[in-house]
């Protein structure tokens, strides 16, 4: 049932909503290359072609012919952290996004493959109508999230092995990664899902833990002064990691798990 609400409201906000206009233009770059031609007022200067400019002392750009259908890549991260949320769990967040990404694309006419990353070979799903994407999330749900780890290699990997795409790459970010291969390779879109507890440790001073890992109970002591050190530790390390991804060109943003994520996620596509 949580799947099945989840994609009649991404289709009720993607197909019906006059706001979707931003959302639903889920394009690329053209990528079948044409000519080089000089440079004019206007053009992308990211297509500037600076191999061809430096022989005839000119700016030239790079010119391709429009393709409205382009190859769209949604990687999902999963992890056992992704199983927490203090108002809504992370997991559901991740199936909204997948849900409004998926309706989208479909909707763009695009070739959209849905991947979902794990401690194993990824699960391929193709994205050719909603019903795709309701089976591809209720799949997502069934599984044992606290059973899963992250396995970032395989990500680079298959994304290494693939042809220029618009690619999404979807999970919480805690694990360091070097990005740059992918960014390069891909039109990246790195979507940070946080539940604002975990930024913001407003805790009492006695805890009882629970690993997501292995279920043993754990008891801890988080003052303020360590929530402090670790919400400075915490902040570091997304600076760096954003920083990380401006540096290599792929846009980056966060949505938490208490926030409209159409709007959001619209304001990170804009």
């Amino acid at each position: 049932m949580l799947a099945q609400e989840i994609l009649l409201r991404a289709k009720k906000n993607v197909f019906t909503n006059k706001s979707a206009d931003g959302l639903t233009k889920i394009r690329g770059e053209g990528l079948d290359f044409c000519e080089i031609r000089p440079y004019e007022t206007g053009d992308d200067v990211r297509k500037i072609n600076f191999s061809a400019s430096a022989k005839t002392g000119d700016l030239q750009t790079n010119v391709f012919n429009e393709n409205k259908q382009i190859s769209v890549l949604i990687c999902v991260v999963l992890s056992s952290s992704l199983h927490f949320g203090s108002q809504r769990l992370k997991s559901d967040t991740i199936a909204d996004i997948i849900a409004l990404l998926g309706c989208s694309s479909i909707k763009q006419h695009n070739q959209t493959q849905l991947l979902f990353f794990t401690n194993g070979e990824p699960t391929l799903w193709h994205l050719n109508n909603t019903a795709d994407v309701l089976r591809a999330i209720e799949a997502m749900q069934s599984w044992d999230l606290l059973k899963i780890q992250s396995d970032l290699k395989m990500l680079d990997r298959y994304l290494l092995q693939q042809q220029k795409s618009l690619s999404f790459i979807i999970g919480d970010f805690y694990q360091a990664h070097d990005y740059s291969l992918m960014a390069h390779k891909h039109q990246i879109n790195a979507l940070i899902v946080r539940d604002t507890l975990e930024e913001l440790p407003l805790f009492a001073s006695e805890l009882e833990l629970v690993s997501a890992e292995n279920g043993r109970m754990v008891e801890a002591n988080m003052e303020k002064k360590l929530a402090s050190k670790y919400q400075t530790k915490l902040q570091a390390q997304d600076d760096e990691l954003i920083a990380h991804f401006a540096k290599h060109g792929a846009n980056v943003g966060k949505i938490y798990t208490n926030e409209n994520t159409f709007i959001k996620l619209g304001q990170i596509l804009r």
